[in-house]
């Protein structure tokens, strides 16, 4: 006798995406994702963050409930116009991602079109950012908030947000300061706990102002 679980009441269907998008609202990376006109329909803080960088520069952004003020960069709208166009000439064919990068504000994008093999069913963009400052920058001053707010850290935490600062990622910044990762990502809890933030795109944010 084979076994087959039974079909989730529909309910649960709901509860689960609630829970996976308080999930991946969580994750330290932009998640947006956009219909075929470019219409978002689901994005987290951290893509909110990045895109009003783009749009506004560092220093404007950190000001702005970016949520609210959410709005596509013209350099990805370009790309993803693009790769529908290139999707509607040809749609046998692969449409490979791309990834557009402003090196000079450490922002980076990678933007797939998914288009499901279902007949009639419309396809959308799947688009990962990343907002890391360029290296190098770790003898840049400190502004009088950013110091403020390193003063609410333990000497520990602080030598981890520095790195986050410069844009290190977790493994990076563990080989750096000889610490193993789980060490690392127990710190950077607490250092967002102690910033109320929820990620470390707004500690470099706040570090950076």
């Amino acid at each position: 006798m084979s076994y087959r679980p039974a079909s989730p009441p529909p309910e649960g269907a709901a509860l689960r995406l609630a829970h996976y998008e308080s999930m991946l609202e969580d994750v330290p990376v932009g998640l947006l994702l956009l219909d075929r006109e470019l219409r978002p329909l689901w994005f987290n803080v951290e893509a909110a963050r990045a895109c009003a960088v783009w749009n506004f520069g560092e220093r404007k952004a950190a000001a702005l409930r970016v949520r609210e003020e959410f709005a596509l960069p013209a350099a990805l709208a370009e790309v993803c116009a693009r790769l529908r166009d290139a999707h509607d000439a040809q749609p046998e064919s692969p449409v490979h991602p791309e990834v557009v990068s402003d090196h000079t504000r450490g922002l980076h994008a990678r933007i797939k079109l998914h288009a499901p093999a279902g007949p009639g069913t419309p396809g959308a963009f799947h688009i990962q950012l990343d907002y890391r400052r360029p290296r190098g920058d770790r003898h840049r001053p400190l502004s009088p908030g950013a110091v403020a707010l390193l003063a609410r850290l333990s000497e520990r935490e602080r030598e981890v947000a520095m790195r986050v600062r410069e844009g290190l990622r977790t493994a990076e910044i563990a080989a750096e300061l000889r610490r193993s990762p789980l060490t690392i990502k127990t710190q950077l809890a607490a250092i967002f706990q102690k910033l109320g933030v929820r990620g470390r795109t707004r500690v470099a944010a706040l570090l950076n102002r």
